[in-house]
């Protein structure tokens, strides 16, 4: 539960920097610390550039902490569909479909 807090208030954070352009983000891979014993403190976040995720783009700021404050599950919400797998993905399901 703690975790869920420090990544809402990531992610509100980054939605005052970035409050939802269409710009194309681009991903890098962080440095990870291995010897950090606390699963959050694998990453420096400090450098990296956080953007809010795309999925949560149509919530406010203010309704996510709420629903983390109440500990509302997000499985009712209308969220953006993203596909889950790509093309090649469905292909080879299509294929051992017809096979089986």
């Amino acid at each position: 539960m703690p975790y869920w807090n420090l990544a809402a208030r990531r992610i509100i954070k980054a939605m005052e920097i970035d409050p939802g352009g269409n710009c194309l983000r681009r991903f890098i891979i962080p440095a990870v610390d291995f010897r950090d014993t606390d699963y959050v403190g694998l990453i420096d976040w400090q450098p990296c550039n956080v953007t809010p995720p795309t999925v949560l783009r149509q919530i406010s700021s203010h309704e996510l902490l709420k629903m983390i404050q109440d500990d509302v599950p997000m499985d009712g919400r209308d969220l953006i569909k993203f596909p889950s797998h790509t093309q090649a993905v469905e292909r080879i399901v299509k294929l051992v479909t017809e096979t089986s």
